[in-house]
């Protein structure tokens, strides 16, 4: 007689596990979906709001990148067309993924890049013109490299 109380209360433990975890993940569904259907209404049209984890993903990708210039830049190559393709593709890589990070231009979440992503826009720009130029002229993308280093080092 023992046995079967037993078992049944073992099954009823089981099912309110299941039943808890799936209460639990719906709840979390729903809040999840909730935040994103507040921050339409709580933010302009023209807001961007960009997660946390996706700035630090795009952000980690730009400090791949420059480090990709940086030593661009230290190498000396015999092929000056080789190399001034490869700084353009690199400063290419960088201003989609400004692009991305700027949202469009719109005003987003993330104030510190808002208030420096258009002049790094600017500054991406103005060193690829450099670069293209004939003779290459590498000195804002170097600019380009000791500005991040120099920013993110007092981070």
């Amino acid at each position: 007689m023992i046995w079967p109380q037993a078992r049944g209360s073992v099954m009823s433990f089981s099912f309110r596990i299941v039943r808890v975890s799936v209460l639990s993940g719906v709840a979390i569904v729903a809040i999840m979906a909730g935040c994103a259907e507040v921050r339409k209404l709580t933010y302009s049209e023209d807001f961007t709001y960009v997660e946390n984890r996706e700035v630090k993903s795009l952000m980690r990708k730009m400090e791949k990148g420059v480090n990709r210039l940086e030593k661009l830049l230290s190498t000396t190559s015999d092929n000056g067309n080789a190399l001034q393709q490869s700084i353009l593709s690199e400063l290419g890589d960088l201003e989609k993924t400004t692009a991305r990070l700027s949202a469009g231009h719109t005003q987003t979440n993330q104030l510190f890049i808002s208030d420096h992503i258009e002049q790094f826009i600017t500054d991406l720009g103005t060193a690829r013109m450099f670069a293209k130029a004939t003779p290459p002229d590498y000195s804002r993308v170097e600019d380009i490299v000791s500005n991040c280093q120099e920013c993110h080092r007092s981070r």
